[in-house]
């Protein structure tokens, strides 16, 4: 099973996410800006993405729509998001939308469509 990358700018979020989906026996690394996300799935693509749309230096939607023009069309990428129309980012390639806040059980079953647990 390979590593969910958690990318959101906010550590308590992170933190908490990081957390749960370790108790839950995945793997996982963090980004805390969309470019240094950008430069570590092209080193190292993880199983999923978990993208927080509001992010420094590249935004979530520049990391999602880079990634799909760059041929990175099979990995699964979760957008997080606390904005009224999530759903526009299911156009433009995301595989699932999490509104924030969400429950602990949202992010665990959603991140278990796309990565089995250990």
């Amino acid at each position: 099973m390979g590593t969910v990358l958690v990318v959101d700018d906010e550590r308590a979020i992170t933190d908490f996410i990081s957390d749960a989906l370790i108790e839950e026996g995945y793997q996982v690394a963090v980004c805390h800006d969309g470019a240094s996300a950008l430069l570590d799935i092209r080193r190292q693509p993880p199983a999923l993405v978990l993208l927080d749309i509001g992010l420094p230096v590249m935004t979530g939607d520049l990391v999602l729509r880079e990634l799909r023009a760059s041929g990175f069309n099979k990995l699964p990428i979760i957008v997080a998001t606390a904005g009224t129309n999530a759903e526009q980012y299911l156009a433009i390639g995301a595989n699932a939308v999490l509104k924030k806040p969400f429950t602990l059980e949202s992010l665990i079953s959603t991140v278990a469509r796309f990565v089995e647990s250990p």
